[in-house]
């Protein structure tokens, strides 16, 4: 619980308690004077009344008005009190009633629930009967202590003790009422601070039902176990959240992938659809792909595709297998991720020019242990790991089609020789009739693996559908 809340409770109750107490003795003190300037008509003890009883109200009411924020004018009631029964005593001369005045003003001081102002009222009283009691058996008979011609020392001390017992009653119910207020107060701060934990507690969760994992909760008490709850609950649901977002995006970026390479006509469109997508796909600041060529005799990596900052850049380069990253990724057929990055080091070691990333990754174009090229993509943010994962499924993807390209490219090539040949042989149909009839067959050979290869084109784009089906299913 919060002790400064419990604080103020406290402070606002007795607030509450002390304009009681000054009600009850707005009322007492009043009534104090006027009963003293009535009783002042028996004996003429009207300076008395006037004198003591104003200078007693001067006293109250001046403390009260130098010092408002403070309780001082309450141990001066107090002392009030006691000079008002002194003040009753002289007047009636003695009158043994009027020390029941010393009991009235006790009780009335109850109302601050504060047994200290008890103390005053008891010390006065007693310096009083004391001192006076004192003259008037010294033969200073106008001291008017008593009525009573003599009274002995154990009488003294009786009267003493009884009073005593009476404000010590009195000062032991304030203590008793204090506590009372002050548990209360307790209880009620327990109860209001419960209060605002489970108002706290239903915004939180209604924020949460309404979709907004980012609301910000806090803890307002070490026992509040349902708040403990709902920040365990947030932080799975956020978990959740997040690997649906992560899987969302994973499925969307296969299918909208398997899009592009369903359309691919030749490497050199297929390369530049290819990296423009992923770049901004995945928030990158550019990216380049990198394809394998002559792989039987003189392989080497060409640049096909580079796209940064939203434009597609034309750009002329040649790696050779394990020269810098791209040719050791070829090379050794894995994945390269590097965040932390000198100045110059994409300049010098990398496809991509002159570009200062915070990250790089280079993925190799692989399918079934052949590699057909590597992609490289740079951003000043790093990739997270589902980003890693979903370009790493993309690339065999992309080595598939790829390959598929390039088979259907050189099919095309041989095709087009194969035209050449035929309308040389047809010019010399007649000189060359038989080697017609070698090119004929030639030709239905190469039909055939045309037909073999376009097959194979087919199968591999069908099981390239079903499985992005199986993705997003």
């Amino acid at each position: 619980m919060d002790e400064k809340y419990e604080e103020y409770l406290l402070e606002d109750a007795y607030v509450k308690i002390n304009k009681t107490g000054d009600s009850v003795n707005n009322i007492a003190f009043a009534c104090y004077f006027l009963f003293g300037c009535i009783i002042a008509f028996q004996y003429g003890t009207f300076k008395i009344a006037f004198g003591v009883g104003g200078l007693c109200l001067v006293m109250y009411y001046g403390t009260k008005f130098l010092l408002p924020k403070s309780s001082f004018y309450q141990y001066i009631g107090s002392v009030i009190v006691a000079l008002f029964s002194a003040q009753f005593i002289y007047q009636m001369h003695g009158m043994f009633e009027m020390h029941f005045f010393v009991f009235i003003g006790a009780t009335l001081l109850i109302a601050y629930q504060n047994w200290r102002l008890q103390l005053p009222n008891i010390i006065v009283v007693v310096i009083h009967h004391g001192i006076f009691a004192y003259l008037q058996y010294k033969g200073n008979a106008e001291i008017y202590f008593t009525q009573q011609t003599y009274m002995d020392l154990e009488t003294f001390l009786f009267h003493g003790a009884l009073a005593t017992v009476v404000v010590l009653i009195c000062g032991y119910w304030a203590y008793i009422l204090e506590r009372k207020t002050k548990r209360e107060m307790f209880i009620k701060a327990g109860v209001l601070q419960q209060v605002n934990n489970i108002r706290h507690n239903i915004e939180f969760a209604d924020a949460i039902s309404q979709g907004n994992l980012a609301a910000i909760y806090t803890i307002m008490d070490d026992k509040d176990e349902l708040g403990k709850s709902l920040l365990k609950m947030q932080a799975s649901l956020t978990i959740a959240q997040k690997k649906d977002m992560q899987d969302k995006f994973m499925t969307l970026g296969l299918a909208q992938m398997g899009e592009i390479l369903r359309n691919s006509s030749d490497i050199q469109s297929l390369s530049y659809e290819i990296i423009s997508h992923m770049v901004k796909y995945l928030k990158a600041n550019q990216g380049g792909i990198f394809i394998l060529q002559d792989k039987e005799s003189d392989p080497y990596l060409e640049l096909t595709a580079c796209y940064a900052y939203d434009r597609k850049k034309y750009l002329k380069k040649r790696i050779e297998i394990g020269e810098g990253l791209i040719g050791q990724v070829v090379l050794e057929k894995d994945t390269i991720f590097l965040t932390d990055i000198p100045h110059d080091y994409v300049h010098i070691t990398s496809g991509l020019g002159e570009a200062n990333p915070g990250c790089i990754l280079i993925v190799p174009l692989k399918l079934n242990d052949e590699v057909e090229g590597a992609l490289e993509l740079a951003s000043f943010n790093v990739f997270e790991k589902h980003e890693i994962e979903l370009v790493e499924k993309l690339a065999e993807s992309i080595a598939s089609a790829v390959s598929a390209t390039r088979t259907n490219e050189n099919t095309k090539k041989l095709l087009e020789e194969l035209k050449q040949q035929t309308e040389m042989l047809r010019s010399q149909e007649e000189e060359m009739r038989q080697n017609m009839e070698e090119l004929a067959a030639t030709q239905e050979e190469m039909e055939r693996r045309q037909a073999e290869m376009e097959e194979m084109r087919i199968e591999e784009v069908t099981r390239l559908q079903n499985r992005i089906k199986e993705l997003e299913g």
